[in-house]
């Protein structure tokens, strides 16, 4: 099997504003907020960024966001928003904050002002009424638009966080295979016409070098080099998936209080920023790590959290949507088998496809997940696929900071991979994988490890790929005190099918005390 990932290290969207920094911001200064969402688009409708604005909106105003304008799909046109923006610049009073979110679809166009980005390029939001035939900036906000937004906030000494969940360029982290479907990406490429191409740049946009702004805050999706998928996320009461931008719904799940580590009520730059990048990674299946500036000022409040009671944890284990390809007789008893483990409602979107013929299964996210199946290997994929989706719900706000090295695509047989943790801050460690058909395989600690491992510093666990290839899920527990229980307990499972027993010794593992929870997948192939 193998092991764990660093991204690699490249620069962040937006040049214009990649110097960005945020102003310190007093406690008792108002927070206003522009939150933008567009699905319908004429060529490339989304699904996922309305219900993101509607739920960011729900959570800033659970935190006491009263001025707050929200602008979905036809509403969402550059006149509207930019008179928007002016408007809060004018209600807003020296030490305030502006919130400005996002979701929809980014690009990129050949720069309107010749030498004002390094790459030639001008990073778009696509609005609404988008038409590439139409004359540029029709249907298009630039960077060099929203730099001068936020320059004029600087002037009045405003603050800015400003979350985009969309992209501008990038490739598939790893190819998707096509008995996936209703994967959806939050950018668009066009050409612009040749007629376009020498207009001259309106006259009030800032031209040369960008100007370094004091009072912004900027959270991109995704690395320069990947593109933001929409992903299936399950709500934790209902157990039913809805299609979202991982980057909005780990903000608003921010603002709720699990990424409040001190529990002093206020969310640090420092907080914000490993609550997103851990989970964001966690719900994309390492497929996006989210861009996150500025750095240096990790203790600078950016917002309070909301005042919530502990949220209800799920008491039972969801139920994917599948789908059966091959032989229809076996698809149909396979079908009753799985009666009453399975969701039998009608979805676009399965969670895991089975392909009788090739004996394989395929994520909704296009990942092979597992080869070489037997009809009774199937069972154990879903437990396994059950096992993830609950333990994701679970320590969301104490995660190990997790990476795949060299990288986050397929590796194949034979290669080096490693598991690298970021800084540890509990001793007791306890690891475990789920292997793609669902096999369990403890890791940590053998006889002679010790059962604690150095602090505050990175962990990396090296391994080669060998079979069996598929998806493979680790799982560290970290803790403040020895972890017996759940020790003895992986060393009866390892080797089994048995996800859902391991899972379940993890969950009461991780219920009392301190401890962090470590999830990464690992994608393999012959």
């Amino acid at each position: 099997m193998g092991s764990v990932v660093r991204p690699r290290p490249r620069n962040p969207l937006w040049g214009l504003v990649l110097l960005l920094a945020l102003a310190a911001t007093s406690v008792q200064a108002e927070t206003r907020a522009l939150v933008i969402g567009i699905d319908e688009y004429e060529h490339m409708p989304l699904h996922g960024a309305v219900s993101d604005a509607s739920d960011i909106e729900q959570s800033l105003r659970m935190i006491g966001v009263r001025d707050l304008v929200k602008r979905l799909d036809t509403e969402a046109t550059r006149e509207r928003l930019s008179a928007d923006w002016q408007a809060l610049i004018e209600r807003s009073k020296p030490g305030d904050m502006i919130v400005l979110t996002f979701a929809g679809h980014g690009s990129q166009e050949p720069e309107r002002i010749e030498g004002s980005e390094a790459d030639g390029l001008d990073e778009v939001l696509l609005m609404f009424n988008f038409d590439e035939k139409e004359q540029r900036p029709a249907g298009r906000l630039y960077d060099d638009e929203l730099h001068g937004w936020f320059t004029k906030a600087n002037e009045r000494d405003i603050s800015v966080l400003f979350i985009a969940d969309s992209c501008h360029s990038g490739t598939l982290t790893r190819s998707v295979d096509p008995r996936a479907s209703g994967l959806t990406y939050r950018n668009y490429a066009y050409t612009i016409p040749d007629e376009q191409l020498s207009l001259e740049p309106p006259s009030d946009l800032t031209t040369g070098a960008p100007e370094e702004l004091e009072n912004v805050t900027f959270f991109a999706a995704a690395q320069d080099h990947e593109q933001v998928p929409e992903v299936l996320i399950y709500d934790k009461q209902t157990g039913e998936p809805a299609i979202r931008g991982a980057l909005s719904w780990a903000f608003s799940r921010a603002l709720e209080g699990p990424a409040d580590k001190d529990g002093d009520g206020m969310l640090s730059l420092d907080e914000l920023k490993h609550y997103l990048r851990s989970n964001v990674r966690a719900k994309a299946q390492s497929r996006q790590t989210p861009n996150l500036l500025p750095e240096g000022k990790g203790q600078t409040v950016v917002l309070p959290i909301a005042s919530l009671r502990s949220p209800q944890r799920p008491t039972t284990w969801p139920k994917p949507h599948i789908k059966l390809l091959g032989d229809p007789f076996a698809s149909e008893r396979l079908s009753q088998d799985l009666d009453g483990v399975i969701n039998r409602g009608v979805s676009e979107t399965p969670d895991i496809i089975f392909d009788l013929n090739a004996r394989e299964a395929v994520s909704h996210y296009g990942d092979v997940i597992a080869r070489d199946l037997e009809e009774r290997d199937i069972r154990a994929v879903i437990e396994k696929w059950q096992a993830i989706e609950r333990l994701n719900h679970e320590r969301s706000g104490d995660r190990l900071s997790t990476r795949i090295l060299p990288d986050d695509g397929t590796h194949r047989r034979g290669e080096q991979v490693s598991f690298y943790f970021g800084k540890i801050e509990l001793p007791y460690f306890a690891l475990f994988s789920l292997s793609g058909n669902g096999t369990v395989h403890f890791h940590y600690p053998l006889d002679g490890d010790p059962q604690t491992i150095p602090l505050a510093q990175p962990l990396q666990l090296s391994f080669e790929v060998m079979p069996p290839y598929g998806a493979d899920q680790m799982i560290a527990v970290t803790s403040s005190e020895p972890l017996p229980r759940l020790i003895e307990r992986l060393r009866e499972l390892d080797g089994t099918q048995n996800a859902l027993a391991a899972a379940e010794a993890t969950l009461n593992a991780l219920r009392s005390g301190g401890r962090q929870l470590g999830l990464q997948g690992l994608y393999t192939a012959p």
